[in-house]
């Protein structure tokens, strides 16, 4: 009886020891990382266009939304040891810039290719565009100005821009305009404010593992009611209802980069 006893142990040992190395990295190959943006509002998934007011913001003010927008730039992954992944970035915006678009919903997922084997613990993202960084009239892809996000090239792009309507709007049409942007303060211009957000969100244990037989995705949610409520405080739409430069957004600024969270992660 001892024997059977200690030939089941061994064999459930092994067992195990397989369940676990099954769960770690089996290869040394690159592989992929997907990153996926899901707008809500509060508990309720983002729709655009709704018939009514279908949401509300902290201070019970009715809203619905027309247009919702943002750029993610210059992402990173933090792997278990330490090291970092670093998204290739051009200038030109060709690589490394990727823009958020409600309307469209192939461009909620970031593929980042060509990232190194293992377990990663956290990513990295601007929301923002750096545009000390670029050539002017060379943009392209998503930062092509014919998209209607650049403003000029002392103000830069808008990076976060949002479009609806709310009843107690006192603006033409009872619109609601909050379009974020501003990369850089310059003396003798109080309109210029650096309002790019970096942000760092951890997988709280649930780490991703990245080889060439494991294609996981990373959940993110950005909350819009979080957009209008959080560290700078509540946002009223009766009093001010449209945001148009650097300046005037920096408390929306503030609150749109705590409205991002990761929410869970398929492996």
């Amino acid at each position: 009886m001892k024997n059977i006893f200690i030939a089941i142990t061994i064999l459930f040992s092994a067992f195990v020891f397989i369940q676990c190395t099954e769960d770690e990295v089996t290869s040394t190959e690159n592989g992929t990382l997907k990153l996926e943006f899901d707008n809500v509002v509060g508990t309720s998934n983002l729709q655009l266009n709704t018939s009514n007011f279908a949401f509300e913001n902290a201070l019970g003010e009715d809203f619905k939304v027309t247009w919702l927008s943002y750029y993610i730039s210059e992402v990173r992954l933090k792997k278990e040891d330490g090291t970092y992944f670093v998204d290739p970035v051009a200038f030109d915006g060709s690589t490394g810039f990727y823009l958020i678009d409600e309307a469209d919903a192939e461009s909620h997922v970031i593929e980042l290719k060509d990232v190194p084997p293992g377990s990663y613990t956290e990513v990295t993202f601007k929301i923002g565009v750096d545009a000390s960084q670029m050539t002017q009239g060379a943009q392209t892809g998503p930062l092509d100005p014919s998209i209607g996000l650049f403003w000029s090239w002392n103000s830069g792009y808008i990076f976060f821009a949002m479009e609806g309507a709310s009843p107690v709007s006192t603006a033409e049409g009872n619109a609601l305009v909050y379009h974020v942007g501003g990369y850089k303060t310059l003396d003798g211009s109080p309109n210029l404010v650096n309002n790019i957000k970096e942000i760092t969100l951890t997988f709280n244990g649930d780490n991703p593992i990245v080889d060439a037989d494991e294609d996981p995705q990373v959940h993110i949610i950005m909350d819009l009611k979080k957009f209008f409520n959080g560290p700078a405080g509540n946002i009223s739409f009766a009093s001010n209802s449209v945001r148009h430069s650097p300046a005037s957004c920096v408390d929306v600024a503030q609150n749109m980069a705590a409205a991002f969270n990761v929410d869970h992660i398929h492996q």
